[in-house]
């Protein structure tokens, strides 16, 4: 009985300091909470499309789940150097923590600009593009980004006078500052 006093006696004595222990745990904030109003994205990055060198900037609106971005690089060719102009929408598949990883969608314009023939003239078309990446933020300000996409144009082909479907992959990594 004594015993039993004894063990009742010590569950009530431990049971409020438990208690007190689970109210001074901090909860967790996550790091980044894109539902919190809108926030701007700067990310510079490199990367491969094909065989070539690319960089470019790209600028971003965040609306919590989704993102509208605009971007522009340059793809250094041997013959040629292409720049693809792109307005695209990206979904967030997570809004708050420290990775993000989404989805791209968009559309925009790709310059042909050639640079060892004299009196060639920039070749412009329509693209559209797809993929996905991921965003790692290290604080609050500043992150990484790694993402692929599959570019699809059409260009006319003056020689067989039809249009050629062309297909382009690129990989790029980069950094990201978060502006809120």
């Amino acid at each position: 009985m004594t015993r039993l006093l004894a063990c009742a006696f010590c569950g009530l004595a431990l049971a409020p300091a438990s208690l007190r222990a689970q109210e001074t745990v901090p909860v967790e904030t996550p790091l980044i909470d894109l539902t919190k109003g809108v926030s701007i994205e700067l990310s510079p990055h490199t990367g491969i499309m094909g065989g070539s060198g690319t960089f470019g900037l790209r600028f971003s609106m965040n609306y919590g789940a989704f993102n509208f971005e605009l971007a522009g690089e340059q793809v250094i060719g041997r013959t040629a150097n292409l720049y693809p102009i792109s307005v695209n929408a990206l979904l967030n598949l997570s809004t708050k923590g420290n990775l993000f990883p989404y989805g791209v969608v968009g559309g925009g314009l790709m310059l042909t600009v050639p640079t060892t023939t004299v009196g060639d003239q920039t070749v412009s078309t329509l693209s559209v593009n797809f993929g996905g990446g991921a965003r790692y933020y290290l604080n609050s300000l500043f992150g990484l980004r790694l993402e692929g996409k599959q570019y699809i144009t059409s260009v006319r082909n003056e020689r067989d006078q039809n249009d050629e479907l062309l297909f382009f992959q690129e990989v790029s990594l980069g950094v990201t500052f978060l502006f809120r």
